[in-house]
């Protein structure tokens, strides 16, 4: 039988408990016609590629990837990173760069959150240091933003507003009010939203041809998107640009 692919001396993990390991694998029209050892390749015809005792595995299922969501931090400036020992410490750390950074609409900076040291920081604590601008802190495991009172009141969040998704996408209150510290899908707010709603299908291809790249490179060929509930317009332009390349037959993953 006529071939399109017949790879031997590897070292083939298939998955199958009964029959882990094999040195040997036939492609035909697309699909595995044989998997085992050497001496099943008699029954084929083509050429053939010894891969050298070299390891093939199955394709990778990543069950947990955000598509849509790196795409807007690709594109966005994360801001100053900030390596302080303590709540004071990062405050003298803000206030000085925004002394010598006059003028500026928005102060962003990155920070981890361990380096509070068990503090928390609040908008009144950034309203102090930043009155006349807006200033926010993109938590840098990425899920949560610290932002002063001005970008609050820019995007209409007042202590009324509901939480996006209670418990899971929300704004930090005490009280009965706003602390400033906003959590997961809340966070795109004043962190993706502004800046990505601007991007050209262009750039969101570059960037979606980029994961498709790492993907492939690495054998993951199938993904599930746990997606970022709240601002579906950006999410689904992104969903668009996939389909237009599924459609294409440049979607491998």
């Amino acid at each position: 039988m006529k071939a399109d692919k017949i790879i031997k001396n590897a070292k083939i993990f298939t998955s199958d408990k009964e029959h882990p390991m094999a040195t040997a694998l036939v492609v035909k029209d697309g699909k595995f016609a044989y998997v085992g050892n050497e001496a099943g390749l008699s029954a084929y015809e083509g050429e053939v590629t010894d891969l050298g005792g070299k390891f093939i595995m199955p394709g990778i299922i990543d069950s947990h990837v955000h598509v849509t969501f790196p795409i807007g931090f690709e594109y966005n400036d994360m801001g100053t990173m900030l390596e302080c020992n303590g709540k004071q410490e990062a405050m003298d750390m803000m206030a000085d760069y925004i002394r010598n950074h006059p003028g500026q609409k928005l102060y962003k900076f990155m920070m981890k959150k361990e380096y509070l040291t068990g503090a928390d920081i609040c908008k009144e604590d950034l309203d102090a240091i930043c009155p006349d601008a807006e200033l926010q802190i993109q938590e840098a495991e990425g899920h949560s933003v610290w932002v002063n009172s001005r970008i609050l009141a820019r995007h209409g969040i007042t202590d009324e507003t509901p939480d996006p998704v209670p418990e899971l996408c929300y704004y930090v209150r005490k009280d009965g009010h706003l602390t400033g510290n906003v959590f997961e899908g809340a966070a795109e707010m004043p962190i993706i939203l502004d800046s990505a709603l601007q991007l050209t299908d262009a750039q969101i291809d570059a960037a979606l041809q980029r994961w498709i790249d790492f993907s492939v490179r690495d054998g993951v060929n199938a993904v599930f998107d746990s997606g970022i509930p709240g601002f579906g317009k950006f999410h689904e332009r992104v969903y668009q640009r996939l389909r237009a390349l599924d459609k294409q037959g440049k979607l491998p993953v």
